[in-house]
């Protein structure tokens, strides 16, 4: 028997056993849900179609806050947004409810060890690493740069092609360029795109980013039948398989990553001999996060230098990050900044081109104040600020959901009682151990008894002073009282990056251009994870843009 064989049948036989034990009945069958499609893959084909938005409307409209649909090979999988049940899976009994294994194995293999890819004391690590790299104070510092590259995106991406007049330009291929080289100034102090008149990015760590994601939808249709399954954590045992299953789409994924991380070592390397031989210096006023966190690697600095950074935590050596762990965090920055902020300004300037009154009074407000603002001042725009908190509460850049595992048996508690498929009134579910729950972002944001009868209207003036009128449930997300970046210690760490980038590119390109009439065959695709514009499944938001005459 070949190794190959022998990989297969063990698989073979785990899935027999899996399936054997997963028909079986459940504590779970109560809680009302659709039926599933398939004996196979459940209802998880419908879930993860690009364009299944009906079945997402079905998933947040008619079952109620907990739904029960039927995962891979009769796994009961839990859609959940009850306000009382998202608090528990994500704060306070966040260690019954872990990432799933097939996330952090994913992420691991994408990465490597990073914030996405671990959990517990080694997550936290992280997250007490990368935080004050996001410090207000931190960002206060970027703005600088924030305004430099956007106007480097006007008058290279947008201004030369419309100096005879209105013309539809592809905003998906702009706003994707100026995110890359917004986190590469910020992030690593790179420059990834010169943002030049008819030179497309030449960069090839940029192009390669660009194929990641797909790369990541191929190994999320074969993870489940990787050993991470059979609970064997080892990445490089992880890797051997998938160099010996015959699967050219998880081999060509393997290629893709082995690239982007040599050049991320790269990065990591050129900046940490610049820290060393003084061209780059790490202290208070450091403009990149690389810099900030070199300090926590295994660099070598002296002791002054370690002290040098205002309320870092360099001295704990239990928080250095390791060469490897400070490549995969450069990736992760890259990745995660540059996909989900280009979705959200793409969303953005797909409302403003619809939507002529809002983009009138946001330029009023925008022109109101000086070309170049302090970040105080931009944050503090309260229309601007009003738009994009709508924005990101209708329209969350990342899929419908996320994931969390229950790693022991448990009871959720729920904000109001559900019936049950027999008529029975139910104040609390059983978990099973094993059980997968979506968080489910997207329909928390769009829950009428929330957010009232008009949660699924855009209507930036329910938001004053950042906060919703009328709104009194109280929900754990760490962003206006949307789940968007979610809540508890695995949200989003960047959240306020992402909008003081969103704020500064509006404010630069709408007190210059005018956007108008999108093309009517835009269709946005849930993607995974990601939303993105498609035309002719093409990625692409054509709009019309018009030069301002201010």
């Amino acid at each position: 028997m070949t190794p190959v064989t022998a990989i297969c049948a063990l698989i073979a036989i785990f899935y027999v056993i899996r399936i054997l034990r997963r028909r079986s009945s459940s504590t779970l069958d109560n809680i009302p849900g659709p039926p599933p499609t398939s004996f196979i893959t459940g209802n998880l084909t419908e879930y993860h179609d690009a364009d299944g938005w009906d079945f997402q409307q079905k998933l947040e409209q008619d079952y109620g806050r907990i739904v029960r649909f039927q995962g891979l090979l009769g796994a009961r999988v839990l859609f959940v947004f009850d306000p009382t049940a998202m608090q528990s899976i994500l704060v306070k009994d966040q260690n019954i409810y872990e990432e799933s294994k097939e996330t952090l194995t994913m992420n691991s293999l994408l990465f490597g060890p990073c914030i996405l890819s671990t959990e517990g004391e080694h997550h936290r690590k992280f997250r007490k690493t990368m935080i004050p790299a996001f410090s207000t104070a931190n960002l206060r510092r970027m703005v600088p740069t924030f305004y430099e590259v956007v106007q480097r995106a006007r008058d290279g991406l947008i201004q030369p092609f419309i100096r005879d007049g209105p013309q539809e330009l592809d905003l998906n291929n702009i706003l994707c360029r100026t995110s890359l080289e917004l986190i590469g100034q910020t992030g690593i102090g790179y420059s990834f795109d010169p943002m030049l008149p008819g030179k497309e990015r030449t960069d090839q760590y940029a192009r390669a980013l660009k194929g990641l994601l797909p790369a990541a939808f191929k190994l999320g249709i074969w993870l489940p039948l990787l050993p991470a399954i059979l609970k064997i954590p080892s990445r490089a045992f992880l890797r051997l398989m998938i160099s010996v299953l015959p699967l050219p789409a998880l081999r060509e994924t393997r290629d893709l990553v082995d690239f982007m991380a040599a050049n991320a070592l790269k990065l990591v390397q050129e900046r940490k001999e610049a820290i060393r031989n003084g061209t780059v210096e790490v202290k208070d006023d450091a403009k990149d996060i690389m810099s900030l966190l070199s300090v926590f690697s295994d660099i070598h600095l002296s002791s002054a230098e370690f002290h040098s950074v205002k309320g870092n935590m360099a001295n704990e050596k239990a928080l250095h990050l390791t060469d490897e762990e400070l490549v995969a965090s450069t990736s992760i920055i890259i990745f995660a900044a540059t996909d989900t902020t280009s979705s959200s300004l793409n969303r953005l300037l797909h409302i403003i081109a619809q939507n002529p009154d809002i983009q009138d009074k946001l330029r009023a407000e925008i022109l109101s104040y000086p070309e170049t603002m302090d970040h105080d001042t931009i944050v503090g725009l309260p229309y601007l600020d009003a738009v994009i908190r709508e924005t990101m509460r209708l329209y969350p850049p990342v899929t419908p959901a996320i994931t969390r595992q229950a790693v022991e048996d448990t009871v959720m508690p729920l904000s109001k009682p559900v019936t049950g498929v027999d008529g029975t009134i139910m104040d609390t579910i059983k978990v099973p151990k094993g059980t997968i729950c979506y968080v489910a972002i997207g329909a928390s944001n769009h829950d009428k008894q929330v957010w009232g009868e008009d949660a699924l209207e855009f209507r930036p003036e329910r938001w004053v002073n950042g906060k919703a009128e009328s709104v009194t449930t109280k929900l754990c997300g760490v962003y206006g009282n949307t789940m968007t970046f979610i809540g508890g210690g695995r949200s989003c760490i960047g959240f306020k990056f992402s909008q003081l980038e969103m704020k500064v590119v509006l404010c630069v390109l709408l007190r210059a251009f005018k956007f108008s009439q999108p093309d009517p065959r835009i269709k946005w695709l849930k993607g995974d994870p990601i939303q993105s514009p498609h035309v002719d499944n093409e990625p692409r938001l054509p709009i019309v843009v018009e030069r301002l005459k201010i």
